[in-house]
This record gives structure tokens, C-alpha cells and sequence, in this order.
């Protein structure tokens, strides 16, 4: 028998379902962006007041929260979803992020105006350039390198690869959902996961705007933590084990817009059709920078480097862990120290990139800690799933920069949702997700050592398919082109 998580909190199954007005339109046919009415039933009263229950609370307001919000809204339409974000607001954020078919394919099976939305708001790139440390050409190889065939891959496979801004990403998303959904300022001290069936997960919330730092308590069926690699929910209820590990490398990032093409540094002119890519030694490499277009101007350069280069550098490797800072998560330096830093360690580098860098706006600038899990050690349920509580995104598995975080934390959520789509807001929902996931986790990252990249990955990036949520009518460009044929 079903152990339902919803069920966990009996005083909300009373209240009158007006928490999603519309929710019953089809996504696909509905604005992206509707007017609602949240009510939170009073479950229960504590020291604080009357505690808030939701059938399903997210926390993390990045991709993969946002996300998930809109899956579960699709396949619940009349349960009530709070996505809580520590963060005062969305500005401008992040580097761009390649969206690959597997992404795709997730973002379709959610919804497919969404998705076009977001292809959108992206850019093709059209050829990868490689080059050593010194500037001088190399051909391409393993890690990258070459033209981008996107006709070729749309024919063959639907799909192609897209660049997008992380924050174009996280406003799309965010513009999905209806209003009052996501609480900003809104900080998780302590969560309880709760049994199924018996008792729901409860959090303690502490809320930034308010001035007294009032603190609130809230319930829920299903609570997912989508709230980054230094997840809090996980550190609560997990006692801090399966943290990711550093890898002992830095990485630095920035964003940089010319008004004038012209004007802009002879790379930006350079990397104008694609990236242009710097390897050192090693495999993966020690030492490496890219930069990239966005389009509109815009254009990202990132900068990765072992920590004995800072050390050669006589600059301190001591990582400050943003643990608390909900999307805005850094563990380095920021503006001008992390420039000065980024420089230190790059400043033997072409003259063109060494340009770039100097004269970047040290306001964009920032430096983050390189961490990832240990793919080998994840056996599944243990790892995700505990109580009412089911982990997603960099929480679940805290990826290298290789640009698959976001596309499996897409993953997670689209079949996070199908498996609430066909089991209910049930344990077996969250068992069956964290049973589907486990492989696809493993074909995506665990690399053998030696291996340059993991042998399964692009076959399983190909090979992603994904069940439309809710009642459709669905394009089919959630599955590879074959099956979706088939099911026609």
C-alpha cells in the first residue's frame, strides 16, 4: 500500500482547495506567467503561531527549485507548492550554461511553451577553438573542439545545443510560475524530514524582511531540497554526509557587455562565433581559461586552476562556504580581490586573454570553490531520499563545471514529477525517482581513471527520453525522434 506524504499533515485534506486559480489549463495552451491564490492551511499552532502546510515545499530558487515548482503544479494542479529562496531577489546572475538535448528533452516533457520560450532567449554557437597555454593553435580533441553541427544534430536528434545566460534560465522559469509562489528572503534554520504517512517534514524558517527576524514554521507533504552544493536541507537531515568534495581547483567567472563591437578586446572580436578555449596540462586540464558569446553583446570568460597555482602565487586557498546564501552561493573571493586573484594565477597567459581579464568590470567578477561528488559512492534512496524529503539538482549531485549540472538537474525534475504524475505525493514516488536517477547519474559522470571524459555519457545524453507531464496535448520533443515517431 501507498504511503501518502501529503496525507502525513490530515489537517490540510480539510481546507478548500483554492490555491491554484486556473491550475486545470494545460500549460502548453495557458500564459506562462498566471494570477493565484495561495492558502496555506493552519495545521497546527506552535510557538511561533499557526504553521503553514503546502503539499509540496521546494527549497532553492535556481533552476532546478523553479523547475520543479512547474512540474509538480503541472501534475498537481490543485495542490498547493511554496518554493522558499534565502535571497532577496533575482538579479542579473551567472554565466552562460550550455543546454543540451538531454535538457531539453526534461524542459519539453514539463512544458513545451516553456521550453520554446526559453530556446529562445539562446545562442548557437558555430565553431570551438583550441589553443595551449602559449597561444598557439591545437586541433581538436577529446574535451572539445571543432564545428558545432546544429542542422545536423536537429535533423537526427531533435534537438541541439544551446547557450544560455544561468540568469536568462532562472528569470524564464521563474516567469512560469504564478505569482506568490516563490518567498524571497525567506531562510531555512532546521527541517525535520518526517515519516511517511505518519508525520510531514517541518521547517523552521527565518524571514530576512521581516524586522523582528520573525520566525515561521512550515510543513510539508513532499519537501524538495533543490537548494545548491552546500545544501542546508541536506546538512540537516543527512548530518552532513554525502557533501561534495573539493577538488582543490578554483574557478573564476565573469560576465562582460560592450556597447560597441567594435571597441570591444580583439578576443571578444575573436570568440565572436564561438568559444575559444586555453589548455594546460593534464587531462582534465590543470590550467584552463574560455571565453564565450551570449549574443546581445554579452560575452563570459572562466578561468579554472589548481589550487598550487594560488599557492605559487602567494595567495591563500582558504575556501569561505556560501552555505547560507541561497542562490547567490560563492565560496572565494569577490570583485576586485577575486580579479587580482584570477590574474595572479593567469597573468602568464596570452597577452589577448590577460587584455580581457584587466579590463573587466571587477563588479562582475567572482570566485568560486571547485567541488563534486563522488559519483561512485551514490547507491540511490540513501543518498536523495529520506522521510518526506527528496533531494534534486547540485544537492543530489554536485557536478564539475562541464556544463551537465543543469541538464541533469532538468532530468531530476521532470522525472521527479512523473514519477508523482503516476504514483501520487507518495514514498514510492520519491523510492522510484531516486531509482530512475541512479544510472543516469552514473552514464553522465563516473569517468575511469584515465579516461578523459566518461565513456557512457554521450550515448546517454542521446538516449534521454522523458514522459510528457500532464494531460497534453504534448509535441513529442521530450523523446528521441524515433519514439516519439512510434508513439504518434
Amino acid at each position: 500500500m501507498q504511503q501518502s506524504l501529503a496525507a502525513s499533515c490530515p489537517g490540510a485534506v480539510a481546507q478548500p482547495q483554492c490555491l491554484v486559480a486556473g491550475a486545470t489549463v494545460s500549460p502548453a495552451a495557458g500564459p506562462l506567467r498566471r494570477r493565484s491564490t495561495v492558502c496555506a492551511a493552519a495545521a497546527s499552532h506552535g510557538p511561533t503561531g499557526a504553521t503553514e502546510h503546502y503539499d509540496f515545499v521546494i527549497v532553492g530558487g535556481g533552476p532546478a527549485g523553479l523547475l520543479a515548482a512547474r512540474s509538480l503544479l503541472t501534475v498537481a494542479p490543485t495542490a498547493s507548492v511554496k518554493v522558499l529562496e534565502a535571497a532577496p531577489g533575482f538579479p542579473p546572475q551567472g554565466a552562460g550554461v550550455l543546454v543540451e538535448m538531454n535538457g531539453w528533452r526534461a524542459l519539453h516533457a514539463v512544458d513545451d511553451a516553456l521550453a520554446e520560450k526559453l530556446r529562445s532567449r539562446g545562442y548557437l554557437f558555430d565553431a570551438t577553438r583550441l589553443f595551449n597555454e602559449k597561444g598557439e593553435a591545437m586541433a581538436p580533441g577529446p574535451l572539445a573542439g571543432g564545428g558545432w553541427k546544429h542542422e545536423e544534430s536537429i535533423k537526427a536528434h531533435g534537438h541541439t545545443s544551446v547557450m544560455v545566460q544561468w540568469g536568462d534560465i532562472r528569470a524564464t522559469l521563474y516567469e512560469a510560475l504564478p505569482e506568490g509562489v516563490v518567498s524571497f528572503n525567506s531562510r531555512v534554520k532546521a527541517v525535520t524530514p518526517g515519516e511517511p504517512g505518519k508525520q510531514p517534514a517541518v521547517l523552521e524558517v527565518t524571514q530576512a524582511d521581516v524586522p523582528d527576524g520573525a520566525v515561521r514554521t512550515v510543513s510539508a507533504g513532499i519537501l524538495v531540497a533543490a537548494d545548491g552544493y552546500f545544501s542546508r536541507t541536506k546538512r540537516q537531515v543527512w548530518g552532513g554526509a554525502g557533501l561534495p568534495e573539493s577538488m582543490e581547483k578554483r574557478i573564476w567567472r565573469a560576465v562582460v557587455t560592450v556597447r560597441d563591437p567594435a571597441e570591444a578586446p580583439e578576443l571578444l572580436r575573436t570568440a565572436g562565433g564561438g568559444p575559444c578555449l586555453w589548455l594546460g596540462a593534464g587531462m582534465p586540464p590543470v590550467r584552463s581559461a574560455t571565453v564565450y558569446p551570449l549574443g546581445h553583446n554579452r560575452f563570459v570568460w572562466t578561468c579554472i586552476a589548481a589550487n598550487s597555482y594560488l599557492e605559487k602565487a602567494g595567495e591563500p586557498t582558504t575556501l569561505k562556504l556560501g552555505e547560507d546564501q541561497g542562490i547567490h552561493q560563492a565560496s572565494g573571493a569577490t570583485g576586485f580581490k577575486a580579479k587580482s586573484r584570477c590574474l595572479a594565477v593567469f597573468g602568464d597567459y596570452p597577452p589577448a586573454l590577460v587584455e580581457l581579464l584587466r579590463r573587466t568590470d571587477p563588479d562582475t567578477v567572482t570566485e568560486h570553490g571547485y567541488f563534486a561528488t563522488d559519483v561512485a559512492a551514490l547507491t540511490g534512496a540513501s543518498d536523495w531520499v529520506r522521510g518526506n524529503v527528496v533531494l534534486v539538482g547540485d544537492a543530489a549531485h554536485t557536478a564539475p563545471p562541464d556544463g551537465q549540472g543543469l541538464n541533469m538537474a532538468l532530468e531530476d525534475v521532470a522525472v521527479l514529477g512523473d514519477c508523482v504524475q503516476r504514483l501520487g505525493a507518495t514514498s514510492q514516488a520519491l523510492e522510484a525517482y531516486a531509482a530512475e536517477r541512479l544510472p543516469r547519474v552514473r552514464d553522465v559522470w563516473l569517468r575511469p581513471d584515465g579516461a578523459p571524459t566518461p565513456p557512457n555519457r554521450p550515448a546517454a545524453i542521446r538516449g534521454a527520453s522523458f514522459t510528457p507531464l500532464g494531460p497534453g496535448p504534448h509535441s513529442g520533443k521530450s523523446r528521441p525522434l524515433q519514439a516519439a515517431a512510434a508513439a504518434v
